[in-house]
């Protein structure tokens, strides 16, 4: 028997693997979050969803078994977290969206608009067995992050460049060939594209000069000195784009864009930048470079960093990833992780270490060819770091051999204001980068004691 809970502000029903149908969501008019995930039997929602008007996260992460998804989810008006990944059932046929219309109280939840049916009804075709389409979001027009990873799609349509809000995308592990251009989402700070096993061609990313940040308070994580996020470009296991340098100086460009925001805007809060592309060679401007899995920091930048003109450091790595036999257990009980650790000696007593993992996939699952890859990291130059001079300081990247990984080399550089244009110069312009490195390395020279 149902029961009206109007106080009733989160709902979550994390891992509920014995729940097969949600009850009528009009008992909890100010619902505000409503978690879903792994609930691997459930197979429909109440098309009465659309009465949760307050409702701002929805996470059905793994619900694998969810055969429709009620067209009343497009009256969410306020709903800013999405994550649909591994509903790949939900998407096998557009039509699966009106399953759950025809319940009796449907009427009264939400009246899609006619503009917005005709629109989906153009933009999706009766689709062949083998055809996963995405449902057009238009009209959640305040998604701010959104996780449609592993759901077998193969087609995004373009309106999801409408969402001007849109700071996270996840669209890992589908079958897209192509994608609608992004250069439109101009807030997009995170893109995922691991395991897009079948993607020929890069979609087009927000131009660099029109990218904006703001604070959207759900993607910060505390820090001792402020807040930080995650952002990231992630083109990871995806065979068919290969190692093309034009996705390279996209990729590079992006990031320091980012970096040159982040100088610019936060203070109290910090960025930490993840990228991952297709390559087998750090890129020359990581000016130094080593052999191996790790190699020592020079500190003498930090100790002479007087007019504090230092704004981070990255660091990068290249490794290698193959495909394991599944002789001695399956693949998919194989699982990997890459650490990138910064660790080193402060005058005096103390140290520090930083850990980060690679931000991707690392399943048995999905490796299927032999390929190379960089890791770059752009680290703020949190308050820790101008403290006391360095006296010994290290970057390291551990491999786990699970899954046939090699770290090859990596590098680090410390990264000043002036040399934001700079680097920008040599990802776009890779014919004179000769020229400019000589220049990047002048610089340096300079800046030594």
């Amino acid at each position: 028997m149902s029961q009206y809970m109007p106080k009733l502000r989160t709902l979550d029903l994390l891992h509920s693997e014995s729940l097969q149908k949600m009850p009528y969501f009009g008992d909890f008019p100010n619902l505000e979050r409503l978690n879903l995930e792994g609930c691997i039997e459930l197979v429909q929602l109440d098309p009465s969803i659309g009465l949760l008007k307050k409702l701002v996260y929805l996470n059905l992460k793994h619900c694998k078994n969810l055969i429709s998804i009620p067209k009343s989810i497009f009256g969410l008006s306020s709903l800013k977290d999405l994550n649909l990944s591994g509903c790949s059932k939900a998407f096998s046929n557009p039509r699966n969206l009106n399953i759950s219309e025809s319940a009796s109280h449907s009427q009264s939840v939400y009246s899609i608009s006619k503009w917005t049916t005709l629109r989906y009804h153009s933009s999706f075709p009766t689709p062949t067995a083998h055809t996963n389409r995405l449902p057009s979001f238009i009209s959640l027009y305040c998604l701010r992050d959104v996780d449609i990873s592993f759901c077998s799609l193969s087609q995004v349509p373009d309106a999801i460049s409408c969402l001007h809000w849109l700071e996270k995308l996840d669209l890992g592990g589908n079958n897209f060939v192509t994608l609608p251009s992004l250069g439109k989402l101009s807030k997009l700070a995170y893109l995922s594209l691991e395991h897009s096993k079948l993607l020929e061609s890069f979609p087009q990313l927000p131009f660099p000069t029109t990218i904006e940040l703001n604070l959207h308070k759900s993607n910060f994580e505390n820090s001792r000195n402020g807040s930080w996020r995650r952002l990231g470009l992630l083109i990871f296991n995806c065979p068919k784009l290969g190692e093309r340098e034009c996705y390279s100086r996209m990729a590079y460009s992006w990031m320091i864009q980012f970096i040159q925001a982040n100088s610019q805007s936060f203070h109290n809060s910090y960025d930490m930048i993840d990228v991952v592309i297709p390559g087998s060679e750090i890129p020359s401007w990581i000016n130094n470079q080593s052999n191996g899995h790790s190699i020592r920091i020079d500190p003498s930048p930090i100790m002479h960093n007087i007019n504090k003109n230092i704004v981070g450091f990255i660091c990068c790595s290249v490794f290698s990833m193959e495909p394991i036999s599944s002789i001695s257990r399956p693949r998919s009980q194989i699982w990997a992780t890459l650490t990138m650790e910064l660790k080193g000696i402060y005058s005096g007593e103390r140290s520090f270490r930083y850990y980060n993992f690679l931000p991707v996939i690392l399943n048995g699952d999905h490796i299927k060819v032999k390929s190379n890859h960089i890791w770059l990291v752009y680290f703020p130059l949190e308050s820790s770091w101008k403290a006391d001079a360095e006296i010994i300081s290290y970057l390291s990247v551990y491999e786990d051999y699970g899954l046939g990984m090699k770290v090859k080399n990596c590098g680090h550089r410390w990264v000043y204001k002036q040399d934001l244009q700079e680097f920008n110069l040599t990802a776009m312009h890779p014919g004179n980068s000769s020229a400019l490195k000589r220049k990047f390395l002048a610089i340096e020279d300079e800046k030594q004691p």
